[in-house]
């Protein structure tokens, strides 16, 4: 993530002038920068008429505002209709004149967060966190499905039709016709794609043609390892709302015991196939650990059992071949964002990083 210093700073005006448009009657007593974000994010004290309230207010900068739009919407519809500890939602502004819209107001949640702490965690504390983030996914995939593979996207954003899924109180379809999040419907943005192997082959594409100078003599290896393993892709999938970037630093946890007590940033969110979304899960989790590393057995061991009670694991003749294609796909993204993601380490560490995913790429190609 980038430093918040690099983000916006808004005057108190701004910030009370926001909150009193979600609230009215609510004002601001206190407010404080998150020191780690790539949109805005407040930490805020604020009056009630029933008393002090702390709160997090999130702001538009880094992404689109059609990406960060869907995310108070994603949150809400989490709330109702699963388990997963998310903060809830005070209210949500999607446009407005002269604030720096869009932004929302959610509830402030206790927890730690963990960032690149896989191996300091206890390994019974690790396996819960892992376990409950694999339930925690299948719960997100029983959602509903899609009728595309993209970002998530108010309907409001998009142009054509091509399904949008809806919430309420009493249930949750991919029906246009049913009730819908606070009067927002959530469809895929207009790249969306039928095909899931259109959209990885996209995916991979995009990142082999983008590989950080230090990994760029292993594109013609992954590129052929891609190829072939993309037919493991031809076939149809479904389509589900998916958690791609379930990381320690996006969970509030109790360190102790491994409790996940909130699942945070839904922003940017996007459509997957479900066996993806556990691969991914698997690499944050693990801390990118090597193929072999005990640490990613019993995260991966964990995240299985966890969906399990909620949903099936695919099991038909090509899932092993899709997991190594999901593997190397997925390496790609701490070879492209290697300096937002370990630039501000020293220079010791970084060179340790770069060896743990060059011998990451060597396993999967002696596959």
């Amino acid at each position: 993530m980038d430093d918040a210093d690099d983000a916006e700073e808004f005057a108190d005006a701004t910030l009370r002038r926001m909150v009193r448009e979600i609230r009215p009657k609510w004002s601001l007593r206190d407010a404080a920068p998150a020191d780690e974000g790539t949109d805005v994010v407040y930490f805020v004290t604020v009056e009630t008429p029933d008393g002090p309230r702390e709160c997090v207010l999130k702001a538009c900068e880094f992404l689109d505002p059609e990406a960060f739009r869907p995310e108070p919407y994603l949150v809400a519809l989490v709330d109702r209709r699963t388990s997963i500890p998310v903060p809830s939602v005070v209210g949500a502004v999607d446009d407005h004149d002269d604030l720096p819209a869009p932004f929302f107001l959610m509830e402030c949640r206790d927890g730690e967060v963990r960032e690149n702490g896989a191996r300091e965690l206890p390994a019974d504390a690790m396996e819960r966190l892992a376990r409950d983030a694999g339930r925690h996914i299948g719960e997100l995939h029983a959602l509903g499905e899609f009728e595309a593979f993209g970002g998530v996207r108010l309907a409001r954003d998009v142009d054509g039709d091509r399904g949008e899924l809806t919430v309420g109180e009493g249930h949750i379809a991919a029906d246009r016709d049913r009730p819908t999040v606070d009067g927002r419907a959530l469809t895929t943005d207009e790249t969306a794609s039928d095909s899931w192997r259109t959209r990885v082959e996209a995916t991979a594409d995009d990142c082999l043609g983008d590989l950080h100078d230090r990994f760029a003599d292993l594109e013609s290896d992954l590129r052929a390892l891609v190829d072939d393993r993309l037919d493991a892709l031809d076939r149809e999938f479904a389509p589900v709302l998916g958690h791609d970037d379930y990381r320690l630093g996006n969970l509030l946890v109790d360190p102790a015991t491994g409790e996940t007590r909130a699942v945070l940033d839904w922003g940017n969110a996007n459509t997957l196939e479900p066996q993806y979304n556990l691969v991914l899960a698997e690499q944050y989790l693990s801390g990118w650990a090597p193929h072999d590393d005990p640490l990613r057995e019993r995260v991966r061991a964990a995240l299985r059992e966890g969906y399990r009670e909620v949903g099936e694991l695919a099991d038909d003749s090509d899932a092993e071949r899709r997991r190594e294609l999901y593997l190397t796909v997925t390496r790609l993204f701490p070879l492209v964002w290697f300096s937002l993601w370990y630039g501000h380490r020293p220079e010791s560490e970084r060179e340790a990083t770069v060896e743990k995913h060059r011998r990451a790429v060597r396993d999967l190609l002696a596959r």
